[in-house]
């Protein structure tokens, strides 16, 4: 994790919305639990939205931790809630309603304000919930709603996304969407060594270095720039050079495991 990254986890500014894109849950629990564990020390309010399975992983590493997860929640500094269960409140034909997730999330939020110290962090894992069904337009128009709050409220807020960007798949959405409703993007610790490989990619089918040609590109969406480098490169791909991205992926995936030279 980059020292970055570890900062932004850590003082966790209020109306900063920040994303990150996993692989595997061993990397989001490590974050997560970087994010939390800090505002629980800080004496700051936590609400966290997730899978039951993460919400085990984290609770679990915060006790590992000399952390009495059950103390906190007693105190009401502390929050848990079931991603499932939690958008069944506010969704109406397949889309968040903004009066009813304002009414849920936002007395949330006041609890949760009224027993912790400075700003209040959340985590959620609905967006990713809502894009794994294939939900993309609900996934962002939830975002929105979450930076519409964060108007009422102070609160900073990060989000995951487990999607495995090593994978063609994963860019059929429109991650571009993900990067204009975050004011940041976290990288993961292996970005560096998925954009050397996507380079050494480019060069053998390509000629050149994929990172050089998106350098040179006259396209500068912001909402693109928030990625690290690498998703960023292939988010090029998929806008330029569509027919090649399956297979500059799998090229490049090759390169990353090891099984190119």
């Amino acid at each position: 994790m980059s020292t970055a990254v570890s900062a932004l986890l850590i003082e966790a500014p209020v109306n900063r919305h920040f994303a990150q894109l996993h692989r595997d849950s061993q990397a989001l629990t490590d974050t997560v639990t970087l994010y939390v564990e800090t505002g629980l020390r800080r004496g700051n309010g936590v609400v966290v939205v997730a899978s039951r399975e993460h919400t085990e992983l984290l609770l679990t590493r915060l006790r590992e931790h000399e952390l009495d997860p059950g103390a906190f929640l007693k105190a009401g500094q502390l929050e848990l809630h079931d991603a499932v269960l939690t958008l069944g409140t506010f969704m109406r034909n397949d889309m968040p309603d903004w009066e009813r997730f304002r009414r849920v999330v936002g007395g949330i939020l006041e609890r949760v304000r009224a027993f912790g110290r400075g700003t209040t962090r959340a985590y959620g894992e609905m967006v990713n919930m809502l894009w794994q069904e294939g939900k993309h337009e609900a996934a962002i128009r939830l975002e929105e709603y979450w930076n519409e709050l964060a108007r009422l409220y102070p609160f900073s807020l990060f989000c995951s996304y487990m999607l495995d960007v090593h994978h063609d798949h994963a860019y059929d959405g429109p991650l571009e969407e993900i990067g204009r409703t975050h004011s940041d993007i976290l990288g993961t610790s292996d970005d560096e060594r998925f954009r050397v490989a996507l380079d050494a990619a480019s060069r053998d089918m390509l000629g050149a270095p994929l990172s050089q040609m998106v350098g040179f590109s006259r396209h500068r969406d912001s909402s693109e720039r928030r990625f690290p480098n690498g998703q960023r490169a292939m988010l090029w791909v998929r806008r330029n050079l569509p027919s090649a991205s399956a297979a500059l992926l799998e090229r490049a995936r090759r390169y990353y495991e090891g099984s190119l030279q």
